[in-house]
């Protein structure tokens, strides 16, 4: 069977157990009693145990098994967590992370065996089972051997004389001869697959003879819930049980080695299998039945909670073309808007089309919007374990506070802004943050805070990082800047406050007094500008000395379909998203003044600079010099800035289209469009301008 073509799934679902461990883990932490997230880790342990040994990752389904045999433990009662426990769960999840990167890029798991991990899990186990008396343990290991004397069906097997020859030879060679019974969950729908993947991985162990029922029937699902085999092996039988017990939804395995030629029976000590208490949900008709039972079993979950995710995982790049397919109705939309008005004739009947079309194109994009959208929350959700290991490694004491984690931006976005947020926590976490000696001395309490509030705000995102550490030291950042010669002595006094924080921003800019493994290389907050900038977003900061600082990311909540003014600039046609622009104003030359040499107006008590944009652009402007101006007061932030333009032509729904990468140098332009009457204009970008 090739399992490469569930790879995708497995990669998605492995991250979603992930996360969900990390969560469950740091709940764990504050609540070691909590017996429903105790459940919880057991039971997502339990899945990527499953789930990584059908894909065939020997290595991650070892470390998982270990860890589901620790929470087994702890689920009894017979171990009770404590922080090095936590600390080397948290290890193990860092490993798996590992094993997981290393099959996103090459489709192995890599060499890594995390024997240290393994040998920590297991001296979990050791340790607790050193503390029980021996006589209880005698008396449960005869009970087990009296149980499996009834369930080893695998002796009823009738053997013809080749079997018999086979497996006296094999006898003669020194192999063991391994009889096997094994007994699958009475909730598990697919049998013949479970029965599969057992087969699969006794194979890799040896040779199997014979099976009953035989190996077709088996494959045919015509058998209940136990078949037998008996195989050669060079392994005992108790690694042949193991493995068959690694198999998800496999309730029992009983087996023994067997000596010819009288085949009398050799009990080997039975290796505890945990039985799997959730129903992995398979898409058969059977469905709705198997979530049922789950619901059952897991009596103990949040009211209100979803047994069933029902959630539909769909390729990026087939919301691509879907999206591809809408623009291209938008541009079919506009072209007849084009033509109706090119003949100057109003057509009741075409106004109506038009007015239907319009009406359908924008709830298509809606609908597609919709199915793009994704809550903020996965990426988000990361960052409390990030803070958690930031705080043992800084030897600082934090928390970090959420809300706004349902907040919903376009999927392309959300996977790209995981690292700037990341950039502005650790920032928080190492120069905002004081130490906690510091924050006694100065009233604040020992424990620092560090906010992270996302909400929507018109057609924008606002992710806001806040923290009540002690701000930036404006002074220290402008002596950093004359040091480094970013700036003269005579150009930082004429600076404001504002300007000077800007200059964090700047490539390998740092204040950082040394250089750590969480900061100080100056490659942060460039990366952060950078990154949020090419996804037609801003940043801004604020910072008070001693009271904290708040950085403030907007992003808009599409990049593919946009609302824009349209306007001419020397006979050629430009648009400006609608989302930037303040008010259009009419200028006289006479208000025109000067400060630094440079254009500006004043407007309602604040002095705009003027940005000609047919300077910028290269082109003569169409307007004689003594002709009132068009200005668009456009602003990005606190800033604000007039574009100059020679004509307006009105509002309109455009369509992005990428420039490509031969072409994406000029930061100005931020993209092009197609208008109706086929002719491409181009898109401003009035961060860059500003």
């Amino acid at each position: 069977m090739d399992v490469s073509q569930y790879l995708e799934i497995f990669i998605d679902e492995t991250k979603e157990h992930l996360q969900s461990l990390n969560t469950q883990i740091l709940k764990l932490e504050q609540d070691p009693e909590n017996m429903d997230t105790i459940n919880e880790v057991f039971r997502a342990a339990h899945s990527l145990k499953g789930m990584a040994g059908t894909m065939g990752y020997k290595r991650m389904q070892n470390l998982t098994h270990d860890m589901e045999n620790v929470f087994s433990e702890v689920r009894n009662g017979h171990i009770k967590i404590n922080a090095n426990m936590i600390d080397c769960l948290f290890q193990c999840l860092d490993a798996l992370d590992e094993y997981l990167g290393n099959i996103q890029e090459s489709g192995d798991e890599g060499t890594n065996e995390n024997e240290i991990l393994i040998k920590d899990l297991n001296s979990m186990l050791t340790g607790n089972t050193g503390k029980a008396p021996a006589e209880p343990k005698a008396e449960v290991k005869a009970e087990a051997a009296a149980d499996a004397g009834e369930k080893e069906k695998w002796k009823d097997i009738p053997l013809g004389d080749a079997e018999n020859h086979v497996l006296s030879e094999a006898a003669k060679q020194g192999k063991n001869i391994i009889g096997l019974t094994v007994y699958v969950q009475e909730s598990c729908i697919l049998k013949a697959a479970r029965a599969f993947l057992v087969f699969k991985a006794l194979e890799d162990l040896g040779e199997i003879i014979v099976s009953n029922p035989s190996a077709q029937d088996i494959e045919d699902e015509k058998f209940e819930y136990e078949f037998s085999i008996i195989m050669i092996a060079d392994c005992d039988a108790k690694k042949a049980i193991a493995a068959a017990s690694y198999v998800s939804e496999i309730q029992e395995v009983v087996g023994s080695i067997m000596t010819p030629p009288t085949y009398e029976v050799v009990e080997v000590e039975k290796e505890e299998v945990i039985v799997e208490e959730t129903v992995n949900v398979e898409v058969t008709e059977n469905a709705p039945k198997k979530a049922e039972a789950k619901a059952n079993n897991t009596g103990a979950e949040k009211k209100g909670k979803p047994v069933v995710n029902r959630t539909v995982r769909v390729d990026i790049e087939k919301l691509d073309v879907l999206m591809n397919l809408v623009s291209e109705l938008i541009i079919a939309k506009n072209s007849l808007v084009s033509s109706t008005n090119a003949e100057g004739a109003v057509n009741v009947g075409v106004n109506e089309h038009i007015e239907y079309l319009e009406s359908v194109t924008t709830n298509l994009h809606e609908s597609v919007m919709k199915v793009r959208m994704v809550p903020i929350e996965s990426v988000v959700n990361k960052f409390p374990r990030m803070i958690r290991d930031l705080q043992k490694k800084l030897g600082k004491k934090m928390e970090l506070y959420m809300s706004g984690e349902e907040t919903e931006l376009d999927r392309t976005v959300v996977d790209e802004i995981g690292d700037p947020l990341m950039h502005l926590l650790r920032n928080s976490a190492d120069h905002g943050l004081e130490s906690a000696a510091v924050r006694k001395e100065r009233g604040k309490p020992e424990v620092g805070s560090i906010f992270l509030n996302a909400y929507q705000e018109g057609n924008n995102v606002v992710i806001e990082v806040r923290d009540d550490g002690n701000g930036i030291d404006v002074d220290a950042v402008r002596n950093k800047a004359i040091e480094r010669g970013t700036i003269t002595a005579e150009q930082a006094e004429s600076m404001s406050e504002k300007e000077i924080i800007d200059l964090l921003f700047l490539p390998s800019f740092s204040t950082a007094k040394q250089v750590s493994d969480v900061s100080g290389r100056g490659v942060g907050l460039d990366v952060v500008r950078s990154k949020i900038e090419s996804l037609s977003g801003e940043v801004e900061v604020k910072s008070k000395l001693g009271v904290g600082s708040t950085w403030i990311i907007r992003l808009p909540l599409t990049l593919a379909i946009i609302q824009a003014l349209m306007v001419v600039v020397g006979g050629e046609k430009y648009a400006i998203s609608l989302g930037n622009i303040q008010t259009i104003e009419d200028i006289s030359p006479s208000d025109i003044k000067y400060v630094q040499s440079k254009e500006v107006i004043t407007l309602r008590g604040n002095v705009i600079p003027l940005v000609r944009l047919n300077q910028v652009l290269g082109i003569e402007s169409t307007r004689k010099e003594d002709e009132n101006m068009i200005a668009v007061i456009v602003k990005k932030g606190d800033k604000q800035a007039g574009l100059i333009i020679d004509e307006l032509m009105g509002q309109q729904e455009i369509v992005i289209k990428s420039l490509g990468k031969y072409i994406n140098k000029s930061k100005e332009i931020s993209g092009a469009t197609i208008l109706g009457d086929g002719e491409v204009a181009l898109i401003l970008d009035t961060n860059a301008l500003l």
